[in-house]
Formats: C-alpha cells, structure tokens, sequence
C-alpha cells in the first residue's frame, strides 16, 4: 500500500501532539484536521491502531488501547459520536466527566 496521501493529508504540517490524545477533553484540537480529511482509511491503515493497542487520534477517530472511545460521524463529519452510538466498533468505556461538549449536541465546532 502506496503512504503517499500523507503530502496531501490536512494534518500534515501539524503538531503530531495534536494527535497523541485520548482524552477526549484534548482530542478536540486534532480531530479539527480530520473533519475535513478525505484519507480516513488511509491513515488507519498507515498506523493499524486496533492491532498497536494505539492511544490518540487516527482517521477521524480517538483510540484509546486499540479500541475505538469516539469518532467524527462520516456523514457529518461536525458531529461526535460517543458511547453506545458506536456501532459495530470495539469500544472503550466512556466516562461522562470525560465529554467536553455540551451532552445533548454532540458537535465539535
């Protein structure tokens, strides 16, 4: 598999620290990048997070031990989808203290 999206990537010249966060309280900042990202499956497949028990930010989604805590909704890509709203995803377990938005938007400005 060709890595060459990475030139094109909207993250590219950012601060990987962006990037690095399973907080959801700091993960903000980094999935900004991802909203507007084309290479969602590319960047997962460069990195392969589920099977490097990754912590931080990768395809429009905060991973946390390789299992997936939140991901930007691919249909709305402003939108976060937390919790039980993951379908068909290996979860981790999310603490409510741990949301920083407001709890009944669910939206990254």
């Amino acid at each position: 598999m060709s890595f060459n999206f990475v030139v094109e990537a909207p993250c590219r010249d950012a601060d990987p620290w962006l990037f690095d966060q399973s907080n959801l309280d700091l993960a903000q900042p980094g999935l900004k990048y991802c909203q507007s990202c084309i290479f969602w499956n590319e960047c997962e497949s460069l990195v392969q997070p589920k099977s490097n028990a990754y912590d931080g930010i990768v395809g429009g989604k905060v991973w946390r031990n390789g299992k997936v805590l939140a991901k930007l909704d691919s249909a709305s890509p402003h939108r976060l989808v937390v919790g039980e709203e993951l379908v068909n995803e290996e979860t981790a377990t999310v603490r409510g203290s741990e949301l920083p938005w407001d709890r009944h938007g669910d939206v990254l400005s």
